[in-house]
């Protein structure tokens, strides 16, 4: 069984390194991405599988900036890392065009000065310096710097376009290999030469001359790394979006789910896609751990005494900012086979699900996945059957606002009244319903679109669509006369009056069809009393410490006929603040 280990960082910075010396490309370690948890917040959990060579230490591009206090790795056995910047040449001749010199002078005559110590070069060097090989040179000859007594050679020929991935030997002269990173020089009259970047001085050809320029990169060095393993962490870069699709029709109803993923981090490919939802913590959210480079001993320092960030502000991306987050480390384990879903289904995949079917975190598998950076994934997720109820929902809007010192805010005999349209249904899906937007389409026409909060599982949800203008409500109140001796209440140095006000809700149906309806009466104070008619019933009942008065409600639900008005008749009591 793999164990958790924590990969120890030693930062250290190594200035001037000879270019001799520098690490080669094929000498770097692919960390391929081989699985994403995304939240919607633009954090994302990463895992990479990395394969060690067989022998010697693996070079990992330390380029990857995790969160804080999120960098894990797994393993067999512990594992020490060293993070550290090397100096490289650079080949590319302009920071707005990033192709190699292959990629812009391939097939081109050019003149090459480099070094010759790394392991290979000098052997093909001796071969081509060697009598059988005279006549295929145009120039191979060494150049010595007066002011590094180094030597140098120069070498003229035509630059492949894009090196073959190959590792044949042909005519006794090496052809490059897949993992090869520099300039492949082939001659006229037959056999090439392999010249990797790090060896590079200088390059001339079709025009433009390429000098020697310096560049950091950040490497990792992992020790005592035997067999492949895997690294975990968060970091910024991408979010995803779900949205909801309600189709109503001739009573019928159709749900189908479907998301939006933003990728701002880097490319990826054939990669396992997990979907969370849910509000957990994140306390070193966009906080870089030490293991960046590009973090200071100071800066680090002042984060975690709760200061500013200490590198640029985190440009968070504009999808991200609608949604609260969604949070990181959390293994994803799949509960298909529990839940007898085969696994080449591509709707309905659950990642998580507890028994009962409610979870504070869901991962929604979406499968294999490719994207590149700066590009959007649009995909469905699911789609489901659902039966559904409609209403109309009054929510009373009281005449009297009372605050908690007990002083009426707001008395009007014109308070705006608006009823609305509401959809009832139970969550379809074997996963919650996340917060998202939902288009809702009646007979195929657009309806409206409308916001939809979490639901788990099973779980009974309401969604306004839109006003009801077919359905008129009034209310009226009235305060009853005062008597000779008020009711009072005194708290601390204030006196309080008692007020008595009954009330009149009616609600007419101006539709061809009959109506349910829910209307809801809230008010500040104690609701003494609630008259109700033939074929009403009262559902809810709360009263919430509010000050001096409580805020009460009571929901009644009743059936409207076409043409008829419903009466609810209703008498509360409130202190009013002299």
């Amino acid at each position: 069984m793999k164990k958790l280990s924590l990969f120890l960082a030693l930062a250290s910075f190594s200035a001037g390194v000879v270019l001799g010396e520098a690490i080669n490309a094929s000498e770097i370690t692919k960390a391929p991405i081989a699985g994403l948890s995304i939240f919607k917040n633009g954090t994302v959990l990463v895992e990479r599988s990395v394969e060690p060579p067989s022998e010697g230490p693996c070079y990992l591009s330390g380029d990857i900036k995790p969160y804080h206090g999120t960098f894990w790795a797994l393993s067999d056995n512990s594992l020490k890392m060293t993070a550290f910047q090397e100096t490289v040449i650079s080949n590319s001749a302009s920071s707005m065009d990033t192709r190699s010199f292959a990629e812009r002078h391939g097939g081109y005559e050019a003149i090459v000065w480099f070094v010759s110590e790394l392991t290979g070069l000098k052997e093909e060097l001796d071969f081509l310096q060697k009598e059988g090989a005279a006549g295929r040179v145009l120039t191979v000859q060494p150049v010595t710097d007066e002011k590094t007594a180094k030597t140098f050679y120069k070498v003229e020929g035509v630059i492949e376009k894009m090196p073959k991935a190959s590792s044949a030997v042909k005519n006794g002269v090496m052809l490059p290999n897949p993992v090869f990173d520099g300039l492949v020089v082939k001659f006229p009259v037959g056999g090439a030469v392999r010249i990797p970047n790090a060896n590079l001085k200088a390059v001339s050809a079709a025009g433009e001359n390429q000098i020697e320029t310096s560049v950091k990169r950040n490497l990792w060095k992992v020790e005592g790394a035997k067999k492949p393993f895997k690294i975990e962490y968060a970091t910024q870069g991408m979010t995803w979006a779900p949205y909801y699709r309600m189709e109503l029709n001739d009573g019928k109803a159709k749900l189908t789910m479907a998301c939006d993923v933003k990728n701002e981090m880097e490319d990826f490919s054939e990669t396992e896609v997990s979907l969370v939802s849910g509000f957990p913590k994140i306390d070193m959210e966009g906080k870089d751990s030490l293991l960046n480079l590009r973090v200071s001993l100071n800066g680090f320092l002042d984060v975690l005494d709760g200061g500013a960030v200490y590198n640029a502000p985190r440009r968070r991306s504009y999808l991200s900012n609608n949604y609260m987050a969604q949070a990181p480390m959390m293994a994803a384990k799949a509960a298909a086979a529990d839940m007898g879903v085969e696994e080449s289904a591509t709707l309905d995949a659950v990642a998580q699900v507890e028994e009962k079917g409610a979870v504070n975190m869901h991962f929604q598998k979406i499968g294999k996945q490719s994207l590149k950076k700066g590009e959007t994934l649009r995909t469905d997720i699911a789609s489901a059957e659902l039966e559904y109820k409609s209403k109309v929902s009054w929510n009373v809007t009281a005449m009297r606002d009372i605050d908690q010192n007990g002083y009426m805010r707001n008395l009007t005999t014109n308070a705006a009244q608006t009823v609305w349209d509401i959809l009832v249904f139970k969550n379809p899906f074997s996963f919650p319903m996340t917060t998202a937007p939902m288009e809702v389409l009646l007979d195929g026409t657009f309806y409206c679109q409308t916001p939809q909060s979490w639901l788990n599982p099973g779980q009974e949800g309401k969604t306004t669509l839109t006003k009801a203008l077919s359905l008129e409500p009034k209310l009226e109140e009235n305060e009853r006369a005062e008597e000779a001796e008020p009711k009072t209440l005194k708290l601390e140095h204030s006196t309080y009056r008692q007020v008595t006000v009954d009330g009149k809700a009616t609600l007419k149906n101006h539709r061809k069809e009959k109506v349910t309806a829910e209307i809801i009466l809230r008010v500040s104070g104690v609701i003494e009393k609630v008259e109700l008619g033939e074929g009403q019933k009262e559902t809810r009942s709360v009263s919430i410490p509010y000050g001096v008065n409580p805020v009460s409600s009571k929901t009644v639900e009743t059936e409207i006929e076409p043409g008829a008005t419903v009466e609810i008749n209703y008498t509360y009591t409130s202190y009013i603040r002299y």
